[in-house]
């Protein structure tokens, strides 16, 4: 009962959590910046979990000993994390691909080579990242995602920027699948992570 409770208490933080301000391009701005670089290095935030009531995430996901009996929801991050590098997964790299390919299929701007000085910069993050169930009685999963971009000039002025972020329930625009599905197929973590990334990606490159 007690996790229920801090389960609810998680989607209330993350629902009021990570709200980014936004910041639109100005006309003078946009004269300007017809090509821009796309920073190499995204920061991600805090792996986040939501399973149902009781349900042990980690021991699914290799924790062993005392963690595996644990059933604490930060060991839940442990045990998948580790699950996640360890099967090469990377959502750092998943979305700056999806979010350059959203930027350049734009057409709004062209991309500069990595390393291109004297051109603004877009620094892209993950504040947060990971999957939820739909509901608190549902086995089925979607992901949880949020990207944040901040374009900045040579100066170091914020020129623009946007967050959009995918919370998990039954609206969510993914197509949902199992703790056991990602599991049993790693492949299927990325799988699922890249196309929310392209989906948050194209909305916020929308606004540019």
């Amino acid at each position: 009962m007690k996790r229920l409770s801090f389960l609810f208490l998680v989607v209330s933080t993350l629902v009021l959590s990570g709200c980014a301000s936004t910041q639109k391009l100005s006309d003078e701005d946009r004269a300007r910046a017809k090509t821009v670089a796309v920073n190499p290095k995204v920061q991600k935030g805090q792996l986040f979990l939501l399973a149902p009531g009781g349900q042990n995430i980690g021991l699914m996901f290799g924790a062993v000993g005392g963690l595996a009996a644990s059933g604490v929801i930060e060991d839940d991050r442990k045990a998948f994390g580790t699950f996640v590098d360890k099967n090469g997964v990377s959502v750092e790299a998943i979305v700056r691909d999806e979010f350059q390919k959203a930027l350049r299929e734009s057409g709004k701007v062209g991309i500069a080579p990595d390393g291109t000085t004297g051109v603004p910069v877009i620094n892209v993050t993950v504040p947060q990242y990971g999957f939820g169930v739909t509901h608190l009685l549902s086995s089925n999963v979607v992901p949880v995602m949020q990207i944040s971009c901040e374009m900045k000039d040579a100066g170091g002025k914020v020129l623009w920027s946007e967050s959009e972020r995918m919370l998990p329930s039954i609206a969510s625009p993914m197509q949902t699948t199992t703790w056991t599905q990602l599991h049993d197929n790693p492949k299927s973590i990325e799988e699922e992570w890249r196309k929310a990334a392209r989906y948050l990606a194209q909305k916020v490159v929308q606004s540019l």
